[in-house]
Protein backbone atom coordinates (compact mmCIF):
# COMPACT_ATOMS: atom_id res chain seq x y z
CA UNK A 1 0.00 0.00 0.00
CA UNK A 2 2.79 2.44 0.92
CA UNK A 3 4.33 2.27 -2.57
CA UNK A 4 1.03 3.30 -4.16
CA UNK A 5 0.55 6.50 -2.12
CA UNK A 6 2.36 8.88 -4.57
CA UNK A 7 0.34 7.47 -7.46
CA UNK A 8 -2.93 7.77 -5.53
CA UNK A 9 -2.05 11.39 -4.73
CA UNK A 10 -1.32 12.04 -8.42
CA UNK A 11 -4.72 10.60 -9.42
CA UNK A 12 -6.49 12.65 -6.71
CA UNK A 13 -4.74 15.85 -7.83
CA UNK A 14 -5.87 15.28 -11.41
CA UNK A 15 -9.35 14.43 -10.12
CA UNK A 16 -9.63 17.71 -8.19
CA UNK A 17 -8.40 19.66 -11.21
CA UNK A 18 -10.89 17.82 -13.41
CA UNK A 19 -13.72 18.76 -11.04
CA UNK A 20 -12.68 22.43 -10.96
CA UNK A 21 -12.38 22.38 -14.76
CA UNK A 22 -15.90 20.96 -14.97
CA UNK A 23 -17.62 23.37 -12.56
CA UNK A 24 -15.77 26.37 -14.06
CA UNK A 25 -18.24 26.01 -16.95
CA UNK A 26 -17.87 29.22 -18.99
CA UNK A 27 -14.82 30.52 -17.12
CA UNK A 28 -12.24 29.82 -19.82
CA UNK A 29 -9.47 31.44 -17.78
CA UNK A 30 -9.90 29.07 -14.84
CA UNK A 31 -10.29 26.09 -17.13
CA UNK A 32 -7.09 27.08 -18.93
CA UNK A 33 -5.25 27.35 -15.63
CA UNK A 34 -6.37 23.85 -14.67
CA UNK A 35 -5.07 22.49 -17.97
CA UNK A 36 -1.71 24.24 -17.53
CA UNK A 37 -1.45 23.11 -13.91
CA UNK A 38 -2.24 19.50 -14.83
CA UNK A 39 0.41 19.50 -17.56
CA UNK A 40 3.00 20.96 -15.18
CA UNK A 41 2.18 18.31 -12.55
CA UNK A 42 2.44 15.61 -15.21
CA UNK A 43 5.89 16.78 -16.39
CA UNK A 44 7.22 17.23 -12.84
CA UNK A 45 6.00 13.78 -11.78
CA UNK A 46 7.29 11.81 -14.74
CA UNK A 47 10.12 14.02 -16.02
CA UNK A 48 12.05 14.08 -12.74
CA UNK A 49 11.27 10.54 -11.59
CA UNK A 50 13.94 8.27 -10.22
CA UNK A 51 14.48 4.63 -11.14
CA UNK A 52 10.93 3.29 -10.90
CA UNK A 53 9.51 0.10 -12.41
CA UNK A 54 12.10 -1.84 -14.44
CA UNK A 55 12.96 -0.64 -17.97
CA UNK A 56 15.67 1.66 -16.61
CA UNK A 57 17.69 -1.53 -15.98
CA UNK A 58 18.22 -1.67 -19.75
CA UNK A 59 18.14 1.99 -20.73
CA UNK A 60 20.46 3.42 -18.06
CA UNK A 61 23.59 1.50 -19.16
CA UNK A 62 22.50 1.77 -22.80
CA UNK A 63 22.45 5.57 -22.61
CA UNK A 64 26.14 5.70 -21.64
CA UNK A 65 27.21 2.95 -24.04
CA UNK A 66 25.26 4.21 -27.07
CA UNK A 67 27.16 5.32 -30.18
CA UNK A 68 26.10 6.81 -33.51
CA UNK A 69 26.91 3.57 -35.32
CA UNK A 70 24.10 1.92 -33.32
CA UNK A 71 21.68 3.57 -35.76
CA UNK A 72 22.29 0.55 -38.00
CA UNK A 73 22.47 -2.07 -35.25
CA UNK A 74 18.88 -3.29 -35.18
CA UNK A 75 18.59 -7.03 -35.78
CA UNK A 76 14.98 -8.18 -35.40
CA UNK A 77 15.82 -11.88 -35.91
CA UNK A 78 18.41 -11.94 -33.11
CA UNK A 79 16.53 -9.44 -30.98
CA UNK A 80 19.52 -7.13 -30.78
CA UNK A 81 19.84 -3.36 -30.98
CA UNK A 82 17.24 -0.60 -30.93
CA UNK A 83 15.25 1.14 -33.65
CA UNK A 84 17.12 3.93 -35.49
CA UNK A 85 14.79 6.79 -34.50
CA UNK A 86 15.26 6.01 -30.84
CA UNK A 87 19.03 5.72 -31.27
CA UNK A 88 19.22 9.12 -32.99
CA UNK A 89 17.16 10.75 -30.23
CA UNK A 90 19.33 9.09 -27.58
CA UNK A 91 22.52 10.33 -29.23
CA UNK A 92 21.18 13.87 -29.59
CA UNK A 93 20.36 13.97 -25.87
CA UNK A 94 23.72 12.46 -25.00
CA UNK A 95 25.50 15.02 -27.18
CA UNK A 96 23.70 17.92 -25.49
CA UNK A 97 24.15 16.72 -21.93
CA UNK A 98 25.46 13.30 -20.93
CA UNK A 99 23.13 12.78 -18.02
CA UNK A 100 20.54 10.00 -17.87
CA UNK A 101 18.01 12.07 -15.93
CA UNK A 102 18.23 14.87 -18.49
CA UNK A 103 17.53 12.19 -21.10
CA UNK A 104 14.44 11.04 -19.19
CA UNK A 105 13.24 14.64 -18.88
CA UNK A 106 13.61 15.30 -22.62
CA UNK A 107 11.69 12.13 -23.51
CA UNK A 108 8.97 13.11 -21.04
CA UNK A 109 8.62 16.56 -22.59
CA UNK A 110 8.37 15.08 -26.10
CA UNK A 111 5.75 12.59 -24.92
CA UNK A 112 3.81 15.31 -23.10
CA UNK A 113 3.68 17.55 -26.17
CA UNK A 114 2.42 14.68 -28.33
CA UNK A 115 -0.10 13.52 -25.73
CA UNK A 116 -1.45 17.04 -25.15
CA UNK A 117 -1.85 17.56 -28.87
CA UNK A 118 -3.97 14.41 -28.93
CA UNK A 119 -6.08 15.39 -25.92
CA UNK A 120 -6.52 18.93 -27.24
CA UNK A 121 -8.39 17.45 -30.18
CA UNK A 122 -10.52 14.85 -28.44
CA UNK A 123 -10.90 15.75 -24.75
CA UNK A 124 -13.26 18.31 -23.23
CA UNK A 125 -11.58 17.96 -19.84
CA UNK A 126 -7.82 17.39 -20.11
CA UNK A 127 -7.19 16.92 -16.35
CA UNK A 128 -9.81 14.14 -16.37
CA UNK A 129 -8.21 12.55 -19.41
CA UNK A 130 -4.81 12.68 -17.72
CA UNK A 131 -6.26 10.94 -14.67
CA UNK A 132 -7.70 8.20 -16.87
CA UNK A 133 -4.44 8.02 -18.81
CA UNK A 134 -2.40 7.37 -15.66
CA UNK A 135 -4.83 4.72 -14.39
CA UNK A 136 -5.35 2.88 -17.68
CA UNK A 137 -1.82 1.90 -18.74
CA UNK A 138 -0.41 5.45 -18.79
CA UNK A 139 1.66 4.98 -15.66
CA UNK A 140 3.49 2.11 -17.35
CA UNK A 141 3.69 3.94 -20.69
CA UNK A 142 5.25 7.06 -19.16
CA UNK A 143 7.52 5.24 -16.69
CA UNK A 144 8.50 1.98 -18.29
CA UNK A 145 8.18 2.15 -22.09
CA UNK A 146 10.76 4.67 -23.19
CA UNK A 147 10.74 3.58 -26.84
CA UNK A 148 7.19 2.39 -27.13
CA UNK A 149 5.74 5.53 -25.53
CA UNK A 150 6.91 7.82 -28.33
CA UNK A 151 5.67 5.32 -30.92
CA UNK A 152 2.21 5.19 -29.31
CA UNK A 153 1.92 8.98 -29.12
CA UNK A 154 3.00 9.38 -32.75
CA UNK A 155 0.19 7.01 -33.72
CA UNK A 156 -2.30 9.01 -31.66
CA UNK A 157 -1.30 12.10 -33.62
CA UNK A 158 -1.85 10.15 -36.85
CA UNK A 159 -5.47 9.36 -35.96
CA UNK A 160 -6.89 12.56 -37.53
CA UNK A 161 -5.42 11.46 -40.87
CA UNK A 162 -7.00 8.03 -40.50
CA UNK A 163 -10.38 9.66 -39.94
CA UNK A 164 -9.88 12.14 -42.80
CA UNK A 165 -8.77 9.28 -45.10
CA UNK A 166 -5.38 10.85 -45.81
CA UNK A 167 -3.03 7.90 -46.29
CA UNK A 168 0.30 9.70 -46.84
CA UNK A 169 0.51 11.56 -43.52
CA UNK A 170 -1.03 8.62 -41.65
CA UNK A 171 1.42 6.03 -42.96
CA UNK A 172 4.24 8.56 -42.65
CA UNK A 173 3.65 9.05 -38.92
CA UNK A 174 3.13 5.32 -38.34
CA UNK A 175 6.39 4.50 -40.12
CA UNK A 176 8.12 7.17 -38.05
CA UNK A 177 6.64 5.47 -34.97
CA UNK A 178 8.18 2.19 -36.18
CA UNK A 179 11.63 3.82 -36.00
CA UNK A 180 11.05 4.04 -32.24
CA UNK A 181 9.36 0.69 -31.66
CA UNK A 182 8.56 -2.03 -34.18
CA UNK A 183 5.31 -2.89 -32.43
CA UNK A 184 3.87 0.12 -34.27
CA UNK A 185 3.66 -2.07 -37.38
CA UNK A 186 0.33 -3.19 -35.93
CA UNK A 187 -1.03 0.31 -36.59
CA UNK A 188 -0.40 0.24 -40.35
CA UNK A 189 -3.32 -1.99 -41.43
CA UNK A 190 -5.73 -0.11 -39.14
CA UNK A 191 -6.06 2.58 -41.81
CA UNK A 192 -8.21 0.26 -43.92
CA UNK A 193 -10.90 -0.59 -41.37
CA UNK A 194 -10.54 1.21 -38.02
CA UNK A 195 -12.69 4.15 -39.11
CA UNK A 196 -15.73 2.00 -39.80
CA UNK A 197 -18.69 2.36 -37.47
CA UNK A 198 -19.44 -1.17 -36.34
CA UNK A 199 -23.04 -2.12 -35.76
CA UNK A 200 -23.56 -2.27 -32.01
CA UNK A 201 -24.66 -5.90 -32.26
CA UNK A 202 -21.35 -6.77 -33.94
CA UNK A 203 -19.60 -5.02 -31.04
CA UNK A 204 -21.65 -7.09 -28.59
CA UNK A 205 -20.95 -10.33 -30.47
CA UNK A 206 -17.18 -9.83 -30.41
CA UNK A 207 -17.31 -8.79 -26.76
CA UNK A 208 -19.35 -11.84 -25.74
CA UNK A 209 -17.13 -14.30 -27.65
CA UNK A 210 -14.01 -12.77 -26.06
CA UNK A 211 -15.57 -13.11 -22.60
CA UNK A 212 -16.47 -16.74 -23.21
CA UNK A 213 -12.92 -17.47 -24.36
CA UNK A 214 -11.57 -15.88 -21.19
CA UNK A 215 -13.93 -17.53 -18.73
CA UNK A 216 -13.69 -20.98 -20.32
CA UNK A 217 -9.90 -20.73 -20.85
CA UNK A 218 -10.22 -21.48 -24.55
CA UNK A 219 -6.78 -21.49 -26.16
CA UNK A 220 -7.25 -19.92 -29.57
CA UNK A 221 -3.48 -19.99 -30.13
CA UNK A 222 -3.26 -23.76 -29.76
CA UNK A 223 -6.25 -24.17 -32.10
CA UNK A 224 -4.57 -21.88 -34.63
CA UNK A 225 -1.32 -23.84 -34.44
CA UNK A 226 -3.22 -27.04 -35.15
CA UNK A 227 -5.03 -25.42 -38.10
CA UNK A 228 -1.78 -24.32 -39.76
CA UNK A 229 -0.27 -27.79 -39.43
CA UNK A 230 1.85 -27.61 -36.28
CA UNK A 231 2.14 -31.11 -34.82
CA UNK A 232 0.11 -32.07 -31.78
CA UNK A 233 3.19 -32.48 -29.57
CA UNK A 234 4.38 -28.92 -30.17
CA UNK A 235 0.87 -27.54 -29.71
CA UNK A 236 0.58 -29.33 -26.37
CA UNK A 237 3.92 -27.90 -25.26
CA UNK A 238 2.62 -24.43 -26.02
CA UNK A 239 -0.57 -25.23 -24.12
CA UNK A 240 1.41 -26.54 -21.14
CA UNK A 241 3.59 -23.44 -21.18
CA UNK A 242 0.62 -21.10 -21.25
CA UNK A 243 -1.13 -22.97 -18.47
CA UNK A 244 2.02 -22.82 -16.34
CA UNK A 245 2.28 -19.08 -16.74
CA UNK A 246 -1.45 -18.41 -16.57
CA UNK A 247 -1.94 -15.93 -13.72
CA UNK A 248 -5.50 -14.96 -14.56
CA UNK A 249 -8.04 -15.74 -11.84
CA UNK A 250 -11.23 -15.52 -13.89
CA UNK A 251 -13.71 -13.40 -11.95
CA UNK A 252 -11.90 -10.45 -10.36
CA UNK A 253 -12.36 -6.72 -9.82
CA UNK A 254 -10.45 -6.08 -13.05
CA UNK A 255 -12.67 -8.49 -14.95
CA UNK A 256 -15.84 -6.92 -13.55
CA UNK A 257 -14.61 -3.47 -14.57
CA UNK A 258 -13.98 -4.64 -18.14
CA UNK A 259 -17.35 -6.38 -18.21
CA UNK A 260 -19.01 -3.17 -17.01
CA UNK A 261 -17.07 -1.07 -19.54
CA UNK A 262 -18.09 -3.23 -22.49
CA UNK A 263 -21.69 -3.36 -21.29
CA UNK A 264 -21.95 0.42 -20.85
CA UNK A 265 -20.44 1.05 -24.26
CA UNK A 266 -23.02 -1.28 -25.81
CA UNK A 267 -25.92 0.36 -23.94
CA UNK A 268 -24.83 3.88 -24.88
CA UNK A 269 -23.38 2.96 -28.27
CA UNK A 270 -25.62 5.27 -30.28
CA UNK A 271 -25.22 8.14 -27.82
CA UNK A 272 -21.43 7.88 -27.89
CA UNK A 273 -21.47 8.11 -31.68
CA UNK A 274 -23.78 11.14 -31.51
CA UNK A 275 -21.30 12.99 -29.31
CA UNK A 276 -18.79 13.05 -32.17
CA UNK A 277 -18.23 11.07 -35.38
CA UNK A 278 -14.64 10.36 -34.32
CA UNK A 279 -15.81 8.13 -31.49
CA UNK A 280 -16.03 5.19 -33.91
CA UNK A 281 -12.22 4.98 -33.78
CA UNK A 282 -12.12 5.13 -29.99
CA UNK A 283 -14.88 2.55 -29.60
CA UNK A 284 -12.97 0.28 -31.98
CA UNK A 285 -9.80 0.89 -29.97
CA UNK A 286 -11.58 0.00 -26.73
CA UNK A 287 -13.04 -3.14 -28.30
CA UNK A 288 -9.57 -4.14 -29.54
CA UNK A 289 -8.19 -3.65 -26.01
CA UNK A 290 -10.91 -5.77 -24.41
CA UNK A 291 -10.88 -8.52 -27.04
CA UNK A 292 -7.09 -8.86 -27.00
CA UNK A 293 -7.00 -8.89 -23.20
CA UNK A 294 -9.58 -11.66 -22.97
CA UNK A 295 -8.52 -13.82 -25.91
CA UNK A 296 -4.77 -13.67 -25.22
CA UNK A 297 -5.07 -13.76 -21.42
CA UNK A 298 -3.07 -17.02 -21.38
CA UNK A 299 -0.03 -14.95 -22.39
CA UNK A 300 -0.09 -12.29 -19.71
CA UNK A 301 2.98 -10.31 -20.83
CA UNK A 302 2.15 -10.44 -24.55
CA UNK A 303 -1.49 -9.61 -23.88
CA UNK A 304 -0.56 -6.64 -21.70
CA UNK A 305 1.89 -5.26 -24.23
CA UNK A 306 -0.52 -5.45 -27.14
CA UNK A 307 -3.43 -4.11 -25.07
CA UNK A 308 -1.34 -1.08 -24.15
CA UNK A 309 -1.24 -0.12 -27.84
CA UNK A 310 -5.03 0.34 -27.74
CA UNK A 311 -5.50 1.81 -24.25
CA UNK A 312 -6.34 5.21 -25.78
CA UNK A 313 -9.95 4.05 -26.14
CA UNK A 314 -10.31 4.09 -22.35
CA UNK A 315 -8.97 7.64 -22.02
CA UNK A 316 -11.63 9.05 -24.33
CA UNK A 317 -14.65 6.77 -23.92
CA UNK A 318 -14.68 6.70 -20.11
CA UNK A 319 -14.66 10.52 -20.10
CA UNK A 320 -17.34 10.75 -22.81
CA UNK A 321 -19.55 8.37 -20.85
CA UNK A 322 -20.19 11.19 -18.36
CA UNK A 323 -22.13 13.04 -21.05
CA UNK A 324 -24.22 10.00 -21.95
CA UNK A 325 -26.30 9.91 -18.77
CA UNK A 326 -29.52 11.89 -19.03
CA UNK A 327 -30.12 12.40 -15.31
CA UNK A 328 -27.69 14.59 -13.36
CA UNK A 329 -27.77 12.22 -10.40
CA UNK A 330 -26.60 9.34 -12.62
CA UNK A 331 -23.72 11.50 -13.81
CA UNK A 332 -22.71 12.17 -10.22
CA UNK A 333 -22.86 8.48 -9.38
CA UNK A 334 -20.75 7.60 -12.41
CA UNK A 335 -18.22 10.34 -11.57
CA UNK A 336 -18.00 9.05 -7.99
CA UNK A 337 -17.49 5.48 -9.22
CA UNK A 338 -14.87 6.66 -11.70
CA UNK A 339 -12.88 8.48 -9.01
CA UNK A 340 -13.12 5.65 -6.48
CA UNK A 341 -12.19 2.99 -9.03
CA UNK A 342 -9.15 4.99 -10.19
CA UNK A 343 -7.90 5.29 -6.60
CA UNK A 344 -8.64 1.60 -5.94
CA UNK A 345 -6.84 0.53 -9.11
CA UNK A 346 -3.73 2.52 -8.19
CA UNK A 347 -3.74 1.04 -4.69
CA UNK A 348 -4.13 -2.48 -6.05
CA UNK A 349 -1.58 -2.33 -8.86
CA UNK A 350 1.36 -0.36 -7.39
CA UNK A 351 2.31 -2.75 -4.59
CA UNK A 352 5.76 -4.05 -5.57
CA UNK A 353 9.00 -2.37 -4.40
CA UNK A 354 9.70 -1.49 -8.08
CA UNK A 355 6.92 1.11 -7.74
CA UNK A 356 8.69 2.94 -4.90
CA UNK A 357 8.62 6.54 -6.12
CA UNK A 358 11.33 9.14 -5.72
CA UNK A 359 11.92 12.43 -7.50
CA UNK A 360 15.03 14.47 -8.24
CA UNK A 361 13.29 17.64 -7.06
CA UNK A 362 12.90 16.12 -3.59
CA UNK A 363 16.66 15.89 -3.23
CA UNK A 364 18.06 12.39 -2.85
CA UNK A 365 17.00 9.47 -5.03
CA UNK A 366 18.16 5.90 -4.79
CA UNK A 367 21.03 5.13 -7.15
CA UNK A 368 20.94 2.70 -10.06
CA UNK A 369 22.78 0.03 -8.04
CA UNK A 370 20.48 0.45 -5.03
CA UNK A 371 17.35 0.06 -7.12
CA UNK A 372 18.85 -2.85 -9.05
CA UNK A 373 19.55 -4.63 -5.76
CA UNK A 374 15.97 -4.03 -4.59
CA UNK A 375 14.57 -5.23 -7.92
CA UNK A 376 16.64 -8.42 -7.98
CA UNK A 377 15.91 -9.19 -4.35
CA UNK A 378 12.17 -8.71 -4.90
CA UNK A 379 11.95 -11.15 -7.79
CA UNK A 380 14.32 -13.68 -6.26
CA UNK A 381 11.81 -14.06 -3.41
CA UNK A 382 8.85 -14.69 -5.75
Amino acid sequence: MAYSIPYIILVLVFGVMAYIHHVADEDDTLRGRMVIASVVVFVLFFGFRGFILSDWIIYYPYFFDAEWRDVFSLDIVKGEGFEPGFVVLTMLCKTLFEDYHFYVFVLTVINTVLLMNFFRRYSDNIPLSLMLYVVFEGLVISSNLMRNSIAIFLFLNALPYLMERRPLPYFGLCLLACTFHMSSLIYLPLYFFFHYRLNKWVFLGIFVVANIAFLMHISFLVALLNMVGVDESTAMKVKAYTEFYDTQTGISIGYLERLMTGTLVFLYYDKLKELRPDNAVFINGLLAYLAIFFILSEFQVVSKRICTLFAFGYWIIWADMLRCFYYQNNRRLYAAFLGLYCVFRMAGSCYLPDFEYDNLLMGHIKSYNERLYIHNKTFEQQ
